[in-house]
This record gives structure tokens, sequence and C-alpha cells, in this order.
């Protein structure tokens, strides 16, 4: 085989000159290009490199390419040419002047519902013709779907199709397509048949009729599941607009079993018009399979809800301001009436008839007596207990939603990022058995990702978990590609077998796998005991107390109540993160006494100093005067090693804040000398 050698644009292509780059993806690049033989402009998609070094696909790709350019039906891209130039795979194509349906959505979702169910008649024209001469694409995909300014679709990327009748070449039985659009069947078996490819269209015209994916999940394994076990999802959940018979439609195309779909692409998209004409049959429920498992809300917050929504605690202090306010006097103030909280995922459907209500009920005047019900996507007492179990401050009630658990699971929630803790995204599961955890993690995360070890583990696949000493699990390092294969996400899965619990990380930047490294090394994500859990939203009228005092980023999104240490003196802890800040954990006590006993007690065990020297405390000034004392000391953990440590008391709120340093290896910490975590309280509370 030739060496093969980079593409640029301006560079000569054997008899083409790239022009421009026109897109990358998992698949190659695609050049707007001039053949010079042939004198006209064209469109070169350039397999990737580890594709032509393959001599089992490069013969896959040369039958296939052959069959695909034997194709005559209009919304069939025209394929001129196709073969190896310089050790690359290509495929010479027209160049269509328009947008990939991806694009469109981007700007536009969602569609029209007339307009979608066009665009879908014309793909599924193109996909009968191909199954006709027994041609299955396999990655119907939006991406894969160009459109033109006048409403003209094509198909694209038959060249890594798979003949359904030829004898399968696929050497090592990778999968080939977007893991948001693939069937189940996908996931389990080499034969894939056009029921694969009817599927695939059945989730893009979901997702042009609502503007979200079917299946929403944030990780490889999560959307395998998803495909695999939950029900598919009806649209009109969230666009009233939409007929009823058309979940009807979507659900028959998404059958889990290949042979309840339509029998052919066409077929389907036929009875997706009849459906908005409103002819179509709609039965009093749907087929029982789809509709009495799983969640079938429909899709999740990161469609229709703006993701980070937390609740708030009013606005921010001024630059260098305290981060402690005086007491008010008891009274409900706006802020407590009118607190801002993230609208529950799987929920803004009901959002217009809601206010359609609203609108009749302040009319009449005469509300009528009646209980409240949860939404379907509100946490029930066993996804509570999941949340805590994680331990991290930044998953609460507005993050954070039900997932419907599988046989195998008794409790499933998906978590948004909280951005202001540094929390990701998470998907939390609590499994029945041993056996039903081990086997989730082993097929879902081990083998779909190509997952391994993480820092500070043995080579392998994955690494031992280890808690307090002990080892309870396992844990494996992965990136997912399921959103952009150009910008893989960090993800950390926590196998916790003494909590038969598994949490999946994701972080959302490539730039913060060293957060994720971090996080990894030092175990520092596992699950907790039932009996060391507190509900992440439940704090004491103590606690609140506490709050009270306390501006900025701190306050019940970003904080957590904890249990009191045997002994103490105190009657309220709180511990708080914000991203890049130290952690602070803030006591209240009964009255002064009490305070000034702990603080003593603290100064003579640690061997308290003055922050920066001279003499065993310091006393803690605001610009109104003295409010209190603080004093410095050190910190042996065998986690994070040597720390310096702040300790200060603030005399008329009876509060003790209780603070130290970052790990000197932790990426996201700014505060890691005494020097730094002076003057970090000094801005917060001087």
């Amino acid at each position: 085989m030739t060496t093969q050698r980079r593409l640029e644009v301006g560079s000569e292509f054997g008899p083409y000159r790239l022009v421009r780059l026109i897109g990358r993806g998992g698949m190659g690049e695609v050049f707007e290009a001039y053949d010079t033989g042939k004198d006209r402009v064209v469109a070169i998609k350039v397999l990737p490199e580890r594709l032509a070094e393959d001599p089992v696909y490069r013969e896959r790709f040369r039958r296939e390419s052959h069959a695909a350019a034997r194709l005559k039906e209009p919304h069939v891209i025209p394929i001129h040419d196709y073969g190896e130039i310089d050790g690359h795979l290509f495929i010479d194509m027209r160049l269509v002047e328009g947008e990939n349906l991806r694009a469109v959505l981007r700007e536009n979702a969602p569609l029209e519902p007339a307009a979608a169910v066009e665009l879908i008649r014309q793909v599924a024209a193109a996909l009968d013709a191909a199954h006709g001469d027994d041609l299955v694409h396999r990655d119907i995909k939006p991406d894969n779907i160009l459109t033109t300014p006048d409403g003209f679709a094509y198909l694209v990327d038959f060249g890594i199709a798979h003949s359904s009748t030829a004898e399968g070449l696929t050497a090592d039985g990778s999968a080939i397509g977007s893991f948001h659009y693939m069937s189940p069947e996908r996931f389990s078996s080499r034969v894939v048949t056009k029921a694969a490819d009817i599927y695939a269209l059945g989730c893009v015209l979901y997702e042009c009729l609502t503007g979200a994916r079917p299946f929403p999940a944030d990780t490889d394994g999560e959307i395998m599941r998803a495909h695999m076990v939950e029900p598919p999802p009806r649209p009109s959940r969230l666009r009233p607009e939409i007929p009823t018979a058309m979940d009807t439609v979507i659900v028959k195309a998404l059958a889990k079993d290949p042979a309840a779909r339509y029998t052919g692409a066409g077929e389907f998209a036929a009875a997706a018009q009849e459906a908005l004409r409103g002819k179509a049959a709609v039965p009093e429920v749907l087929p029982t399979q789809e509709a009495t498992t799983g969640d079938d809300t429909g899709t999740s917050a990161e469609a229709v809800v703006p993701q980070g929504a937390t609740a708030g605690r009013g606005p921010e202090p001024p630059d260098g301001g305290p981060r402690i306010r005086p007491p008010e006097p008891p009274k409900r103030t706006l802020r407590q009436a009118a607190r801002r909280l993230a609208v529950p995922a799987l929920i803004a459907a009901v959002i217009l008839a809601a206010a359609t209500v609203l609108v009749a009920w302040v009319a009449s005047g005469r509300p009528a007596d009646g209980t409240a019900v949860p939404d379907r996507a509100a946490l029930n007492p066993d996804d509570v207990e999941l949340v805590a179990s994680a331990g991290l401050i930044g998953y609460k009630r507005a993050n954070c939603v039900h997932r419907e658990p599988d046989p195998a699971t008794t409790a499933l929630v998906s978590c948004d990022a909280n951005d202001r803790t540094g929390a990701p995204t998470a998907r939390l599961f609590r499994f029945r058995t041993l056996e039903g955890l081990r086997d989730y993690y082993r097929h879902f995360v081990i083998e779909a990702y190509g997952a391994t070890n993480c820092p500070n583990d043995p080579p392998g696949d994955d690494g031992p978990l280890v808690v307090n000493g002990k080892p309870a699990g396992r844990d494996a390092c992965l990136t997912s590609r399921a959103d952009d294969p150009a910008a893989p996400e960090p993800v950390l899965a926590v196998a916790d077998e003494d909590q038969l619990a598994l949490g999946i990380y994701i972080w959302a930047d490539p730039g913060d796998q060293p957060t994720r490294d971090y996080i990894a090394s030092h175990h520092l994500y596992h699950f907790l005991p039932k009996e060391k859990t507190v509900d992440p939203d439940f704090f004491t009228a103590a606690d609140r107390r506490v709050l009270d005092h306390l501006t900025g980023d701190y306050g019940s999104a970003t904080c957590k109540h904890m249990d009191l240490p045997a002994g103490s003196a105190a009657e309220a802890a709180i511990h708080c993160a914000t991203r890049g800040d130290p952690g602070p954990t803030f006591f209240g006590f009964p009255d002064h006494r009490s305070m000034s006993l702990g603080y003593q007690a603290g100064l003579g065990q640690v061997s308290g100093h003055a922050c920066g020297g001279g003499g065993a405390d310091d006393v803690w000034r605001k610009s109104t005067g003295p409010v209190g004392r603080f004093f410095c000391a050190t910190d042996e953990n065998a986690t994070f090693g040597a720390r310096p440590c702040l300790l200060a008391v603030h005399d008329e709120f009876r509060l003790m804040i209780d603070v130290c340093a970052s790990a000197k290896d932790d990426p996201d910490g700014a505060v890691k000398s005494e020097a730094d975590l002076l003057g970090w309280f000094r801005t917060n509370f001087g």
C-alpha cells in the first residue's frame, strides 16, 4: 500500500484539486474539489486511514460503493467514482449546495410537522431503492441527509453501507453508525437488515418533530441500554399540536422486534403522512409492551430545558465584598418566595397546557381544592436515596430526574451537570443483585467503550475501586464520542459492589480530563452506605439559620446538610462546594460560650498558629471592626497529604468556618498554600 500523506486544502489528490474542507466526522473528511480530468466541481469524501489499512474493509468498501453507484433514485446522492488514491479510500460525489439536516436542526428544531414528514418521505424513497437492491445503509442520521434551499433531500454515505445478501466481511464485528440512531439488534447481532434503517429513520423523524433525540442519554452504554429496553417516546407529549396518531407511527417504527416494524421505508413515510392528515386509526392505548414498560415521558431536559438551571440564593456580592451578611428580622423575603428552580426534565410539554389552565383559574376567581401530584420525572424515595448515596453536593432535585428502572435495577437517575459546584453530568444506577451490576458494567461500560484503567491502577480494561483503604468494586476511565467524535468527553465509571451501585460521570469539555483523572486516582467518587446518606435537599432549621448568613455562591444549591460529629456542641453543620473553591464547612452554635469552647479546643489540639506566623491566632477584622478570631494549622490526611487549614469564629453570628486548602495535585484547586488560604479568607470574608 502507498504511504499516506496528509490532505490539505489547495493540494492535488490524483486528478482532483482540493478547494475547501466541507466537513469532518468519524467516517472521514469531505472536500469540495475540482476534477481536472472531467472539468467539474465535485465533493470528495476521504475515509480515515485506519479503514484503508484494513483489507477486509477495503474489499467491502469497493463492493458497496459499486452497488451504491448503480442506484438511480433522485434522492440518492449520485456517486461519480470511487477507489483508492495514494493509500486513501475515496468517494467522488455530486456537490450539493445546501446543509446537512444536523445543521438545520441545530438552528430550526423542531421542524413544522408537515415539513418533517415530507423530508422523511424523500429519504424513505432513497432507502426503498437501496433496499430493493439488497443494500442496507446502516448509518441513517441527520448528518447523512443533505437538504437544498428548496427542500430537496439527498441521502449520502452509502459507501459505508452493507449488502444484506453478500457474505459478511467485517473483520472485528465493529458497529458502523451513530449509537443515537442504532436499532436494538445492532448491539447484539452482526446480521443487519433493512429493518435497522427503518428504525433509524424513525429516530430521525422523532428528532425533526420534537427537536430531541428519542433516547437522549449522554454515554454510549446508556444509549445502548435505552434503545434495548426503554419504550419508544411519543412526540405528542412534547408538542401537543402533533396528532396522537403520530405516536402510534413512531412506536411501530421504533419497535424492539425488527419484525414488528414497517416492512418498508415508504410504508413508514406513508403512515406518517396519514397520521398528519388525521386518517390513521388510533387505538385507545398503544401496544401493551410499549405502553406498560419503562419511562414513556419521551425526552429529557437537554432538548427543552436550559442546562445548569439551579436554585439561587440572591445576587452576588460586589468584588471583595463579604460572603457573610448580617442577620435580618424574621420575614418571608422575596428571595424565599420566588426561589428559581430548574424545570424538571421530561415535562416541558405540559407548560403550554398549564398556562392555559392558569388563565382559566385567574378568570374564574374561584380555584378548586386539590392535591399536588408529583411529575413522572420527580425523584421517588429510592431515587433520593441513590442520589444521596452518590455523595456529591451538586446533585439535587432541581437537576436530577427519575428514569424508569428495568428489571435489573431498583433505581435509575439522570443528573445534569451543576456548573456551580463542578459536578459533571451523571447516570446513577442501583442494582438488585451483584450479578446484575457486574453484567451491566461488563457489557455496557467495558465492552461498549473499550474502557481502560484509570491513573494509578494496574494495566488492564479497568482497575480496583478502593474505599477507606479496602477494595469495594471496579472503576474505569473512558471517553464518549456520542455527541461529537472530534471532541471526546472524559468519562469515569464507578461500579461500587459494596453498595450495588454504578455511577457514570461525564465531563462535557475534553479539557476536563485532568479533573477526571485526579478524581479517579484518589477514588473520590464512590457510594455511601445507607446509614450515612442524607436527603440532598434536606436542611434543618438550624442549618437554614446558617445559610441565612451566607451570600455569594453559598446556598441550598451548593451546600448540603452534614451530621454533627459525636460530642459536638454545634447545632448545625453544612458543607459547601463551588468550582475552584476550597470547600468550607460552616458550623452554627446555640450560644457564644459553646462556640468559644469549641474554638479553643481546636486551637490547642492542632497546634494552631496565626496564619503567616506571629502568635497563636489572629483577629478577624472587617471594615466595620473586629468580628471574631481565626488561626491556621496543618492537617495530615492519608488521601490528600499535608494541607494548610483555617478555622475562624464569628462572634455575633455564632458561626464557625472550617476550611482546608486543595491538595497539591488537584488541577481545579486554586488555593494550595497557607498564603493562598489566607488570601481566599480575606477576599471572601474579610
